[in-house]
């Protein structure tokens, strides 16, 4: 019986998305039963059309997995979001600073800076310098590393290195 009813429940759910407007094949109903069945009135009723989520919801929604420490689901609503707001620069610079966080150092500059592109603030701007800072510093680190203890580049770069490290640390 539970089956049944699960099966039943399924089919129901497919009968319902085959009818949205817009979706290829809609007009080809899945057949659930006969038309006297108590199910058919049910499905030949149109359903009312879906309206794509407002900015403040989708906004709302990413606030929250990131508070509660969902980062893959606050990424997806801020790349949502930057959709449905194409020219504010608030959500660039959200992603911005959760790619930051999460060491992603690449994405978080390209997000900075599509921020700046729709509104050059100076909090942008630091940020997207804090992160070519961190891009600078590993890039120095693994330049020490891999250049030979003889090349006359290896004591500069450490020293480089050192000083940039030092000025960070004031």
């Amino acid at each position: 019986m539970p089956r049944t009813l699960l099966t039943l429940a399924g089919t129901l759910a497919l009968a319902g998305c085959a009818s949205l407007p817009g979706v290829p094949g809609a007009e080809d109903s899945i057949s659930v039963g006969p038309p006297d069945s108590p199910i058919a009135p049910a499905l030949s009723q149109s359903s009312p059309a879906v309206r794509p989520p407002t900015p403040a919801f989708v906004e709302e929604r990413a606030r929250h997995a990131y508070a509660t420490g969902r980062r893959d689901v606050a990424e997806g609503y801020y790349l949502q979001l930057t959709r449905l707001q194409p020219r504010d620069a608030a959500p660039w610079f959200l992603l911005g600073n959760l790619y930051a966080e999460q060491g992603r150092l690449l994405m978080a500059e390209r997000a900075y800076r599509e921020a700046l592109r729709r509104r050059d603030e100076a909090r942008t701007l630091h940020n997207l310098g804090l992160v070519q800072v961190r891009l600078g510093v590993g890039a120095l680190r693994e330049a020490r590393e891999r250049l030979p203890a003889d090349d006359p580049v290896h004591e500069e770069t450490r020293e480089f290195l050192r000083a940039l490290l030092d000025a960070l640390a004031r």
